[in-house]
Order: structure tokens, then C-alpha cells, then sequence
């Protein structure tokens, strides 16, 4: 059964002020310049996933000699790859001409790879073990699916939406500032896991 860690770190603090104060900013402060800050965050967040795939090819790098661990970190980025390409509506925000079929078939391909290789044993097998035996961190959790839930409502008007855009014009600002927090709470998770995956194999030399 998976530990969770309930522990409110400072980062998940930091988190917490940050969503409310992007809330904030994002309905009454930051101006829109017809629609170029929009489209500057979602490049800011398009880099972030780049940096995170990058990130963590130098981290499986670091574990190599793991083989299981280097498998499983080498699988993670496929799906910050995965969010890459969901971020940049999987190449149709540069090439808005080519015709959707075309961006179905490479969403189809980016997204079947990280789920069809859950199904490998390797991967399986260190899935079951981090989930029976790694802590989570609850709060780090809790906060993606919360702003993920918030970016939700705000881009499709579900129930709860003109409290979260107080304006018609900016609810694409919003939706796209709410995402910000939910990226940092996966990357956190992220690193926990390495740096409790780090003490671990200091212990065990």
C-alpha cells in the first residue's frame, strides 16, 4: 500500500501563494495585449517541458548503472513529452494549415507511446514497487489536480466558472495561469522521488 507523505512542505506553500496570486493577477492586473500573453505563457510553460525533459535524461543518465531505475526515468520523459506536445496542441499552434487529421495521428503516436509501455514488465514491476514502498507527496498531489481542475473550469465554463474568470476576455489567461502551478506540482513530485531515490542508494553503497 503507498505511503503517503503528508508532510506541507515550504514549496507546497510557495504553490498554494502562487495560485492566488496569478488568481488575482491574472483577473485584474496583467494586461492581455490581444492575446500575446496568452500565447507568451503558453511558450514559457512549452520551455519549462522541454527543461523537464531534459532535466530528467540527466538524471537517468546519473542512475544508469540501474538499469531498472535508468528504464523508469527514460519512460518518465516520454510523458513530459507527452504534456510538450498536448502544450503546443501537438504542432498545430506553428502550423495552423496542415490539416487536423495529420495532428491526430502524431497525438495519437505521442500519447499510445508512454501507454503502451506501462505494459512493458520492467516498467510494471517499479511502478508496483515505488507505489508499495516510495512515499508521495500528498500536498504536491493534491495541488496538481486542484489547479488542473481549475484550468478545466475555466476552459470549458463548468460549474464554478465565473468565480474563477470574472471577466469573458481573460479566461484563456486564466486557464493558462492556473496550468503554472499544476506543471511546478509534477515537477516537485519529480524531484522528491529523485531525492529520496538518492538517499536510498547512498544507504545501500
Amino acid at each position: 500500500m503507498c505511503k503517503l507523505d503528508f508532510h506541507f512542505y515550504k514549496s507546497s506553500f510557495f504553490i498554494l501563494l502562487l495560485g492566488v496570486f496569478l488568481y488575482i493577477f491574472g483577473n485584474f492586473y496583467i494586461p492581455l495585449y490581444n492575446g500575446l500573453t496568452v500565447t507568451l505563457i503558453e511558450h514559457l510553460q512549452s520551455l519549462f517541458l522541454l527543461f523537464m525533459c531534459g532535466y530528467t535524461f540527466y538524471y537517468a543518465k546519473r542512475v544508469q548503472h540501474h538499469a531498472t531505475l535508468y528504464k523508469f526515468w527514460i519512460w518518465t520523459i516520454f510523458w513530459w513529452v507527452m504534456l510538450f506536445g498536448r502544450g503546443i496542441s501537438w504542432g498545430r499552434d506553428f502550423y495552423p494549415d496542415v490539416p487536423r487529421f495529420y495532428y491526430k495521428i502524431i497525438a495519437a503516436i505521442v500519447m499510445g507511446i508512454p501507454l503502451l509501455t506501462t505494459f512493458l514488465p520492467t516498467i510494471r514491476k517499479e511502478i508496483a514497487r515505488r507505489y508499495k514502498f516510495e512515499s508521495i507527496p500528498f500536498w504536491h498531489i493534491f495541488f496538481a489536480f486542484l489547479f488542473l481542475g481549475i484550468a478545466d473550469i475555466a476552459e470549458h465554463h463548468r460549474m464554478g466558472h465565473e468565480f474563477l474568470v470574472l471577466t469573458r476576455e481573460r479566461k484563456d489567461l486564466i486557464e493558462e495561469l492556473m496550468e503554472i502551478p499544476c506543471l511546478l506540482c509534477i515537477a516537485l513530485t519529480t524531484f522528491y522521488m529523485q531525492t529520496n531515490e538518492q538517499k536510498r542508494l547512498s544507504k545501500s553503497c
